[in-house]
């Protein structure tokens, strides 16, 4: 019995990251043939701006499907979760800038704006396999 639940765990898994993994790629890919494309700096800072945007987008877009048809409970308490962690990452972006001013070169914006564009890309994904983990039907 034990094994068999492990086994079912384990598929669990491996279903919600191979999803993961096709909610991502989309954007993704995008991203990396813009800065394929791209002929300047500025140019791959805005494949970035667009990328950001798109993870933002689709951040919004899971937090709306995980809220639908819950109690207000975990309604009440996932919005309060939403709320701290958007004032983590505004409070972690500053950080991020920061650090990364003091270096010389043109390079580090491009560093900072894939690292500011992660942290979006990393809660869309989240909130993503939250809203999906109850689903064991696959």
């Amino acid at each position: 019995m034990y094994f068999k639940a492990v086994v079912i765990s384990l598929s669990l898994l491996l279903c919600l990251s191979a999803s993961a993994d096709e909610l991502k790629q989309n954007i993704d890919s995008t991203l990396q043939k813009c800065k394929m494309d791209a002929v300047s700096t500025i140019d791959s800072q805005n494949c970035y701006i667009k990328a950001t945007t798109a993870w933002d987008t689709e951040l919004g877009n899971q937090y709306k499907l995980l809220m639908k048809d819950q109690h207000e409970n975990v309604r009440a308490a996932l919005r309060d979760s939403q709320r701290q962690w958007i004032k983590y990452r505004d409070s972690y972006n500053k950080g991020i800038e920061a650090f990364y001013q003091k270096e010389e070169g043109t390079i580090w914006s491009l560093i900072a704006a894939e690292s500011k564009m992660n942290i979006i890309r990393d809660k869309t994904l989240d909130l993503y396999r939250l809203r999906n983990s109850t689903n064991l039907g696959g």
